[in-house]
């Protein structure tokens, strides 16, 4: 309703059959007039509307922040915190190789060339995401000049969707402070304010934003540390988004170690009862390097329970070795390219 658009909003018609607005706030998705799309972005009053009637622009309604002096039962941060850490915890532990294919987009830019990279994955989901293998996938660079001037043999970007405010079995994202890690963490490290926020229909969750405190950057040393608003179901204090950004960020590009900005959101979904990573989008860069991941899951079951994907290595290798099928992806509604991203693509491919 404040006009602005809302990215990496899902948008579903019937169980298995999804997707997410782009970065822009712009979807494409194959259905009859006769469909119902559900769109809905946590924090957000959810729509249901007939494809036939679907406008240009589809507004959502935010929920309404409770005010303090309404609320009958002060609620305790570190209490509802605990439980939330707890349930991640439990989640983990009874479904840690449970797994969900997703369809991964990956754009680089430096100064010369930009990069497109598409795949489809399936991971370890519970939580965050774990040990990943590559089915199938294509890349695309526009250069201006006669070679890439980007090895992608030597990055291992896509590990950055890892990332989680708990992490389990992550070694890109181990050593780093999130905010769940645990509620030592929490009081160590972080200024917490809280929020209830109130849908019409009655659905309240709860808003923590987690602060870093600054006392600690002195003795980071190469440590990052994740900071932003993470959102809580009010009756099953389960995690449900984390908007982000990562603190005290590095990366190395051209064999240079150079300060970087890395913002994010995650998304969560219940509907095999534990913490599942749904959708990630990751925004970042530096002097030398900028890009953007979005990944979203898909319903693959084929893929997921026969395996055989490409295990390891770095992006590039895992699709020369997966290859492309052409039949693989047509299967599935991808997210739409932006401008930007449909210049880099190429071919008949996935257009």
């Amino acid at each position: 309703e404040t006009g602005e658009s809302l990215p990496y909003a899902s948008i579903y018609v019937g169980e298995g059959r999804g997707t997410l607005t782009n970065i822009e706030g712009e979807y494409r998705m194959s259905v009859s007039e006769q469909d119902v799309l559900t769109i809905s972005y946590v924090g957000y009053e959810k729509r249901k509307i007939k494809a036939s009637e679907v406008a240009k622009v589809v507004r959502l309604k935010p929920f309404k922040r409770q005010l303090r002096e309404v609320v009958v039962k002060p609620i305790d941060e570190m209490d509802i915190l605990k439980q939330v850490i707890k349930n991640l915890k439990n989640d983990f532990s009874k479904h840690k190789t449970d797994r969900q294919a997703y369809f991964l987009r990956t754009l680089m830019k430096n100064r010369r060339d930009s990069y497109l990279i598409e795949s489809l994955m399936a991971w370890n989901s519970a939580v965050n995401l774990r040990e990943d293998e590559t089915f199938s996938g294509i890349y695309g660079i526009n250069s201006e000049g006669n070679a890439s001037s980007l090895d992608l043999r030597l990055t291992n970007i896509h590990r950055m969707v890892e990332i989680g405010a708990h992490t389990f079995k992550s070694k890109y994202w181990e050593a780093a402070i999130k905010p769940l890690n645990s509620l030592q963490t929490i009081k160590k490290y972080y200024n917490v304010e809280s929020q209830i926020l109130v849908g019409d229909e009655g659905e309240m969750l709860y808003r923590f934003s987690f602060h870093w405190n600054e006392k600690h950057t002195k003795t980071l040393g190469n440590r990052r540390y994740l900071i932003g608003d993470i959102y809580v179901d009010a009756k099953t204090l389960r995690l449900l988004r984390f908007d982000g950004e990562v603190g005290n960020a590095y990366q190395t590009a051209f064999l240079s170690r150079q300060p970087s900005t890395i913002k994010f959101h995650i998304g969560y979904n219940y509907s095999r009862d534990f913490a599942a990573v749904e959708n990630i989008a990751i925004q970042g860069g530096n002097k030398s390097l900028n890009y953007r991941l979005l990944l979203f899951g898909i319903q693959a079951d084929s893929l997921v329970q026969t395996g055989g994907g490409f295990v390891g290595g770095n992006i590039i290798d895992a699709l020369s070795n997966a290859g492309y099928d052409s039949e693989l992806w047509k299967k599935y509604d991808l997210i739409k390219r932006t401008e930007e991203e449909q210049r880099i693509a190429f071919g008949e491919k996935l257009e």
